[in-house]
Parts: structure tokens; sequence; C-alpha cells
């Protein structure tokens, strides 16, 4: 790890720490780096309110009334909601069908939260009923011309859905999410057994949000207000990673790996050859994040022969707050050496953080394959998503798969399809292929958790002592890797009817 130096800073500083093996074999040809971004607010300083803004948008469809306990909940959760919005915050609420129709206030701006207008906010949530199809994208662009006056503000939106985007082409929903990208967070809610979880994913994904499947109607209120209380915690409106290459080395990709997995990479703004920004969504004042990045490297590939054992830098990191930076920058550095072992071992972080996207990627083609017909694909995948899931000791997805699965005891075929599983289940195991461990739903400790003698329980750390493990290629990885860093070989092979990676 390479430690951030330490000292003063603005209100809201930002700590970095770069992971990675800087050694690389003259035939390596990548490097995977681990960036942890740390948000720091001075100790002797509680973080100040701050305003922001927020749409809450419901989906109105003529779904959402059968049965009529979801239209229900949902004014219930939004009323939770507008409680929780903090005094001088720009919100309002927004009915969703296929069109996008204005709630609160009755046209097409937002309120200052105060006493008065939540309480007229509450009363005109009654204005909510279902008739009419689904349109997200509509919405979500109403959404970002309601959030455009306030660029400085923490810009946050719900979106809650009980089905489909039927009523508009995949192409315009993307063409609406490239347009709000980076303008502001959005959280995505599924509940009934109907809405496709992988546009939840999408609109989650590109707007750096979560996506939630709720499982109960009565779920629903808690939620929200845990997503509004979040959003009023919000310190930092746009934190961003800028990433300057060296002649030679390019960015294949970023990716957060915590606390929820996104890929950065699609969004990204490209500067110029060598430069290129990544936007994280907003921060509070006190968390921590974990990026991924993935380098193309090459020994000579600008046209000069580096020298062996040299540290260079093959990278600089730089983190920016509204503009201006707010850490030092840090480098990523590269050493190429003909010294066969160094090249070969791989940080433990970085080796983790590989094996939460095996995860992610496992539960996905798992949950494709159910939904497509394939229970033997679907079966396989399942069973190298438990195993991963085990290793990683990410209890959360294990409890969830545990609703769809159960443990064989049969080495070929190690977990089989429940036969009472239901669609609902499948949709809160597809939406946990983002979640990285101990990021759970506010009403989740109320659920039972597995106990140390279950089959889907983690396995224990794995001792100092451990070996580290050797993959056919070469390469050497410690003992809690999932896969090869160099080739992607997953360290246990799934039982056969499916691909391991």
């Amino acid at each position: 790890m390479t430690p951030g130096p330490g000292g003063g800073g603005p209100p809201h500083a930002f700590g970095l720490e770069v992971v990675q093996n800087p050694y690389r074999s003259t035939s390596d040809t990548g490097m995977a780096v681990v960036l942890r971004v740390t948000a720091r607010s001075p100790a002797e300083a509680a973080p100040a309110p701050s305003s922001a803004g927020v749409v809450v948008l419901v989906d109105c469809s003529s779904s959402m009334g059968y049965p009529q306990a979801k239209m229900t909940a949902a004014k219930q959760a939004t009323r939770a909601a507008i409680d929780t919005i903090r005094d001088g915050s720009s919100f309002a609420i927004v009915a969703g069908t296929d069109t996008a129709r204005m709630v609160y206030p009755e046209r097409a701006t937002t309120a200052v939260a105060s006493d008065s207008t939540r309480a007229a906010a509450k009363r005109a949530t009654g204005h909510l009923y279902a008739g009419g199809g689904t349109a997200m994208g509509g919405w979500l662009r109403l959404a970002d011309q309601l959030l455009a006056p306030y660029p400085d503000l923490v810009r946050h939106v719900i979106l809650l859905t009980d089905g489909r985007n039927e009523h508009e082409t995949p192409e315009q929903l993307e063409e609406v999410l490239t347009g709000c990208a980076g303008n502001f967070v959005c959280d995505a809610r599924g509940i009934g057994e109907d809405w496709d979880h992988r546009q939840l994913l999408r609109i989650a994904s590109v707007l750096r949000g979560t996506a939630e499947a709720i499982g109960q109607v009565d779920e629903l209120v808690a939620d929200f207000r845990s997503i509004m209380d979040r959003a009023m915690g919000k310190q930092v409106a746009d934190l961003r990673i800028r990433l300057t290459t060296a002649p030679g080395v390019r960015v294949r990709s970023v990716r957060q790996e915590t606390p929820t997995l996104a890929d950065l990479t699609e969004h990204a703004t490209v500067l110029d050859d060598r430069t290129t920004e990544f936007y994280t969504g907003s921060w509070t004042g006190d968390e921590s994040r974990d990026f991924l990045v993935d380098l193309a490297i090459g020994y000579g590939s600008n046209g000069d022969r580096p020298p062996l054992e040299e540290e260079v830098r093959a990278a600089r990191v730089d983190l920016l707050m509204a503009g201006e930076r707010c850490a030092d920058p840090w480098p990523i550095v590269l050493r190429w050496t003909d010294d066969p072992v160094a090249p070969t071992r791989i940080e433990p972080l970085v080796a983790r953080h590989l094996g939460q996207e095996e995860l992610g990627d496992a539960v996905a083609a798992g949950c494709d394959a159910l939904e497509a017909g394939d229970r033997q694909t679907a079966e396989a995948q399942l069973g190298l998503a438990v195993g991963l899931a085990e290793r990683l000791g990410n209890t959360e997805v294990l409890h969830r798969l545990a609703g769809l699965v159960e443990i064989t005891g049969d080495s070929d075929r190690p977990v089989r399809l429940k036969a009472d599983w239901t669609r609902s289940a499948l949709l809160r195991v597809a939406v946990s292929s983002v979640m990285v461990g101990g990021v759970e739903p506010p009403w989740a400790a109320r659920r039972p958790r597995p106990s140390p003698q279950s089959p889907l329980a983690p396995e224990p750390a794995p001792g100092t002592g451990a070996a580290d493990q050797v993959c056919p290629c070469g390469r050497i990885s410690p003992p809690e890797a999932m896969v090869c860093d160099a080739c992607r070989r997953p360290f246990r092979e799934p039982a056969a009817g499916g691909e391991g990676t």
C-alpha cells in the first residue's frame, strides 16, 4: 500500500492508497491496481448539514393497482421519504407511467423543504393512482430537468417500479441514461415479481446508485426512509478520479468494487489521449471505496525499451472535487524485471476484488440461464457463486442464494434448484450481483442469518500458514485468491454444464 500524506486540507479532504505489485515481466501486457479512496472530515468538526436536490419517481402504471397493496405501500414509502428531507433542500414527487406527471409541486419545478411544503407534498401523494404504461426514460428525463438548476447540490433520485420498461425502446432508455450520467445518483427499487432486474441494474450502474428487490410491501417504507436518510447525509456532490497515463500505457477499465460493484468505464470523460476522468457519484463526509483499475502495458510498446529493475511511473491518480484537486496526486508505478517470481505474486486485496467480480458474473450468468429455462447451466453457475461467496465471506449473497438453491454434497453437482423456488427469490439473487458483503437493506437484520454449521455459511478464513496458490499458467496467488490475475482461471472449477468465468 502506498499511503497518502497526512496534514491539513479542505473540510472534505480525501485520502488515497494505491495497492499493487509493481513488478511486471517483459512479456506482461496488463496490470491490476486497487485505489482505496477515503473521505475524511476533520476530527474537530462535525459534518455540516447540506441541502440537496431530490426527486422521487413512483411507478403508477396499471399493474401497480394489482394488488392494491403495492400502491398503498408506495404512498406510505413516499411520505416517509418526504419526512426525511432536510429543511432547505429542493424536492419533487413524480408519477411515472408512459409519461411523467408532476405530483408535487404541480408544475415542473421543485419545492424548498419546510414543515409546510412537506405537509403539502404528503397530502399530494393522495393523487398517486394506478393507470397507464411504463417508460422509465421519460421519468428520468424529467428528474434531470428538475435537478438541472442545482449543479452544486447533492442530487439524488429514487425510482420505484413493479414492471418492465415496455413503452419506450431500449435505445431510448440508453439515450436518456447517457444524458443523465454524471448529473445525479439514482437508487432503483423493484417491487413484486414482474420487473426486469437487468433494467434496474443498468439504471443503477450508469447513475451510480443501488438496485434492490423489495420482497414484501411492508419493507418499502423502511427502505425509502433509509435511502433518503443516506442522501441527506451526503457532503460531496461530485468526486472524480482522473487517470493520466504514461506513453505506452492505456486504461482498459475502472470499476468500483466497494461498497457495491459499478463499472465506471463506459461513461468516463476522455480529456485527451492520455487523460480520462471517472465519475464516482456523491459521498458522505466519512466513507471509503475501493476501485479496481486495469491497465494495458507493454515492454517497449512506445518505441523505447525501458531499463530493467528501475521504477517508472505508469500513471498518475488525481482526485477532483468540483473540478479542484482534493488530495495529493499519487503514482501507479511499474518495474520491469526478468525475475521469474516477483511478477507472479498478486496483492491479496487485488485478488479479493477480482474474486468479487467473478462472484457477480457467476450470479448474473446463473440467473440469466434460469430465466432462459437452462436449468443445467443455472445450477452450475449458481454453484460456482456459492463457492465464491463462501470463500469471500459474502454472507448477504449467501443468504439470498439459499432462497434459490440447496447444497447437494455432490462434487459434480454442488447445488440444485429448490423445487419451490420463486421468481421473487430469483430477483433477490439477481440484484445481489452488485453486492460486496456488508451492504444490506435496513430491514435485512430481521431475517435469519446462516449459522456457522450451514452449508451456505462462509468457511473460516485461511490461517496465516496457508499456502500460496499456483496457477497452471505460472502465476502465484495468495491463499484467498479466487482467480488467477493473468489468465482469470478460477482456482475452483465449476461443475460440468457451465463456464467458470
